[in-house]
């Protein structure tokens, strides 16, 4: 197909109005000091302390929401707001280094600036688009650059697509997780598979096998692998176990006692499998967590993890010697830094920041608190002796969530007045848009 590239420089201008709006909400302390945690004692998933204190709170990340806040020009389709919020960093570009951004269902219409308003009439929702932020070794350079596929004829469609035959079904995929491999070159996408009204009927694999050497991702070639089932799901998280080799954990989810399909409430299970295998579109030699040490081959008697997982992210600090993930409870308006030594350990709670109104009640939804470490801008600041059990380390991590707008309808999605009506892309009130964070965190002994 004739694929086109749906956000050039056109729609790179940033409108004047938001802009001087943005950066003063933010920076300005009255409007957030309320929904600032502070710093909190760590507690195990069963509420008892430990000696091993993480304590960390969040304000806003202005530097990060201004490279995201690119608005379509007058008159022009444009992105204008998105979830899932994935990054990775792979290769390619003029510096051989570049963020790449996944979002799945997508708002592509046009905007009134002059009242702050996504236009309703004429607009479109691809379930997958695409974000590049430049990059030098330092960290990210200048605006997100937003990307979408048209087809032959040029109607919008989703830039990752399920098979012909699921697609005459009546499904969709997600994507909502992924991983780059260490070289930047290739990269695994990890999707949910929906049909329906919010309805997970499976696990797909985007395999992207070249990000690096082809420059427009509207050339990518991608393959496709469905793993699991609708009762054994593994698109919630996908990560390298150590600091080098090829092997990464995948975060899923089983069936409930009675044999129900997986929800967001469901437990998090663990598999492990070689990013080359995943590559070469081979799932079967993935083992599967089932005991302490103790790894199978066959998909059976899981061993739940303690941390919440449906749609995250997991990363090993080597600042704070800690696996780190962001989770925001179902229907919730709290979010939580969940921390451990080990991944099959001991999972820590701590609650590091308080969503303000009015995305903290019905009819909104906050989920999607994902971390972004290329966006750091600073690393460890104050050095501990864990041998000795003195001294703190400090950290900053940055993290990403969408506040949406539940629908009553059956396709779930609003696109009501909370989200289309006049005013709604004003920073105050703007729904189904990223929101960062950067956090503060620290670890005692």
């Amino acid at each position: 197909m004739d694929f086109l590239f749906g956000s050039c420089n056109g729609c790179r201008e940033t409108v004047s109005e938001v802009v001087v709006d943005l950066p003063t909400l933010l920076t300005s302390r009255r409007q957030y000091k309320s929904a600032e945690a502070k710093p909190a004692k760590s507690l195990q998933a069963d509420g008892t302390s430990e000696s091993t204190q993480v304590s960390a709170s969040a304000i806003p990340a202005v530097e990060a929401q201004q490279r995201f806040e690119v608005l379509p020009v007058a008159e022009q389709k444009g992105w204008l707001g998105g979830d899932s919020d994935v990054s990775l960093v792979i290769g390619g570009g003029p510096t051989g280094r570049r963020a790449l951004w996944i979002f799945a269902d997508t708002f592509i219409s046009t905007y009134d600036a002059s009242t702050q308003t996504r236009v309703y009439n004429g607009y479109s929702m691809p379930h997958s688009t695409l974000g590049l932020v430049e990059m030098t070794e330092s960290g990210c350079t200048g605006q997100v650059e937003y990307i979408w596929q048209t087809d032959a004829a040029g109607q919008l469609v989703s830039f990752f697509e399920p098979s012909s035959e699921q697609k005459v079904d009546g499904e969709l995929l997600w994507p909502v997780a992924g991983i780059a491999s260490r070289d930047g070159r290739s990269a695994v996408l990890l999707a949910q598979r929906i049909k329906g009204f919010l309805t997970v009927v499976g696990t797909t694999l985007i395999i992207l096998p070249d990000v690096a050497s082809v420059e427009d991702p509207r050339q990518w070639k991608y393959t496709l692998l469905d793993v699991g089932s609708a009762n054994l799901t593994w698109f919630s998280s996908i990560f390298f176990a150590d600091a080098e080799g090829d092997t990464v954990y995948i975060f899923g989810h089983g069936p409930g006692a009675d044999g129900s399909a997986p929800t967001p409430l469901s437990q998090t299970v663990l598999a492990r499998a070689c990013l080359a295998d995943l590559l070469d579109q081979n799932w079967e030699r993935t083992e599967y967590w089932v005991a302490p040490g103790a790894w199978s081959a066959s998909p059976d008697n899981f061993q739940v993890l303690e941390v919440p997982s449906w749609e995250t992210t997991c990363i090993w600090s080597k600042e704070l010697s800690l696996w780190y993930s962001f989770n925001i409870e179902a229907f919730g308006s709290e979010i939580f830094l969940w921390t451990a030594e080990d991944i099959t350990g001991t999972w820590t709670k701590t609650s590091i920041y308080q969503i303000p109104a009015p995305f903290n009640a019905s009819p909104y939804i906050n989920y999607a608190a994902k971390a972004h470490p290329e966006l750091v801008q600073q690393t460890c600041v104050s050095p501990a002796d864990y041998s000795t059990g003195t001294g703190e380390k400090e950290v900053e991590l940055v993290l990403s969530f969408v506040s949406n707008v539940f629908g009553t309808s059956s396709e779930g999605q609003s696109t009501g007045n909370l989200l289309f009506g006049k005013g709604q892309m004003a920073w105050p009130v703007r729904a189904y848009w990223p929101r960062f964070l950067r956090v503060t965190a620290k670890r005692s002994q």
